[in-house]
């Protein structure tokens, strides 16, 4: 599955994989003219663009499953249900090259402007809005900017025929891996696929980790979706140290957990503006070996509380966690106030938000319309609640942002004190599938993530 901008190659590197390998080829663009008998402009032209996206959405949904070589055109994977059919038991290649050679290639193309905008600056702006989006689609980044399409067709060629790793860096991770705790049925796991190179990693990175659901539920949506790929444990001390074991493993995502969360931020190349607004990083996606670091944390607080009114919102803890709260709670109108064991940490935090801070013995200073737990406490077979139940009204709502138990003791105690309450596993489910969103390109129905959960 060939994706891109216009003018990156798409149709004829598709042709020559097509003539070197005798597989058939497709293009959804000729399709899409095949189909409704007009050229691509004539339809932008009479349907404009989002009649186009109708009509290249019911081409790729007739695509056959055995098709070998399919060439998209550079907006189809906006739609995520475009991505969700493109995705499925393929390989998606994405080729990118540098706009001054996409603007030689195409300036003389007959289609309509997207934005009225000049060709030059219509390509700056439609790649800057679409480059996240295929970086998140893509298993493979191949560069066209100075390669002829046999040379493309042969570099994809030896990726497949060679595997996507070099077998000696992806050996070396596993057994770094085995010295861990990790589940003694994921240790039979990474050995039987530790010499198949084509598949691609994910996993979590934390320590420690090995309390993460995160596992099961990526194993059972690649499956779902037919991807070659597996998410694991990766318990370790130094998040640096273990970024730099990576070139070359085929590891494609991270999940970050404590306590990294912040400390891995200087060793990544591009940070989303909310995760820098926040100071934590919980998402990695590993493209073409440089790393791009997202904050999903906060939309799975910020979802859950939809029709969630008030007030004030206190958020207990000081770490990643906790910054991904204020932000959220911020977002749905709240005013934050930060309680944290020590309040040097909560400074740090309040700087960057505005919030006020305090002490967790402070709590009982204030009667807030929202409770949101974002230490580790209760976490496990821990039997402590962050705060003396006393502190908790009715009335009151609790987010307890631990799930595992679900049934937290800060929970238990807020339901026998009449609060209406919010389980970890809210959160744990909607930053979950934003994630994997943005490590697959996938949008995941919520209700698929309950079901696996469950």
């Amino acid at each position: 599955m060939l994706i891109g901008y216009r003018g990156t190659g798409k149709s004829s590197i598709g042709k020559a994989l097509s003539r070197m390998t005798g597989q058939g080829y497709l293009d959804t663009d000729q399709l899409i003219e095949d189909v409704t008998g007009k050229k691509i402009s004539q339809i932008f032209e009479s349907e404009g663009e989002a009649g186009f996206r109708e009509i290249e959405q019911h081409v790729i949904a007739r695509i056959p499953s055995d098709a070998g070589i399919i060439s998209t055109g550079g907006g189809a994977v906006i739609r995520p249900v475009n991505v969700r059919m493109l995705r499925m038991n393929s390989l998606v290649i994405l080729l990118n090259t540098s706009p001054e050679v996409i603007f030689n290639r195409i300036h003389k193309s007959d289609r309509p402007s997207l934005t009225g905008l000049s060709p030059r600056e219509e390509i700056e702006q439609v790649l800057k809005e679409r480059m996240p989006i295929y970086r998140s689609v893509a298993d493979i980044v191949i560069d066209t900017t100075i390669t002829t399409p046999e040379e493309a067709a042969k570099q994809i060629l030896n990726l497949i025929e060679n595997g996507i790793c070099v077998p000696d860096k992806r050996k070396e991770l596993f057994a770094s891996v085995m010295k861990t705790a990790i589940p003694s049925g994921e240790k039979i796991h990474l050995k039987k696929i530790s010499g198949d190179y084509d598949i691609f990693l994910y996993g979590i990175l934390g320590y420690p980790c090995m309390h993460s659901k995160s596992p099961g539920i990526y194993n059972h949506l690649f499956a779902d979706y037919g991807m070659p790929a597996h998410y694991t444990w990766f318990e370790h001390k130094d998040p640096g140290r273990f970024l730099s074991l990576l070139p070359g493993t085929g590891v494609r995502g991270l999940s970050v957990t404590i306590p990294h969360k912040e400390t891995v931020i200087p060793y990544l190349d591009e940070i989303k503006h909310d995760a820098e607004s926040i100071g934590a990083v919980n998402t990695i996606l590993i493209q073409d070996d440089k790393k791009y670091g997202f904050n999903t944390d906060w939309k799975g607080i910020y979802r859950p509380l939809e029709g969630t009114h008030g007030d004030t919102a206190v958020i207990l803890g000081a770490g990643g966690a906790a910054a991904a709260a204020v932000y959220a709670v911020s977002m749905r109108g709240f005013t934050p106030v930060i309680l944290n064991r020590t309040p040097e940490r909560a400074e740090h935090l309040a700087r960057k938000s505005g919030a006020e801070i305090g002490t967790l013995a402070d709590i009982g200073k204030y009667h807030p319309d929202l409770l949101i737990n974002a230490t580790p406490i209760g976490m496990g077979s821990d039997p402590h609640t962050p705060i003396p139940p006393s502190a908790l009204e009715p009335g009151m709502k609790v987010f307890d942002l631990v799930y595992t138990p679900r049934d937290t003791p800060l929970l238990q105690a807020a339901l026998a004190s009449g609060c209406s309450v919010i389980p970890g596993t809210e959160m744990f489910i909607h930053q979950l599938a934003e994630q994997f969103r943005i490590l697959t390109g996938i949008e995941t129905p919520i209700s698929r993530l309950r079901e696996i959960l469950a």
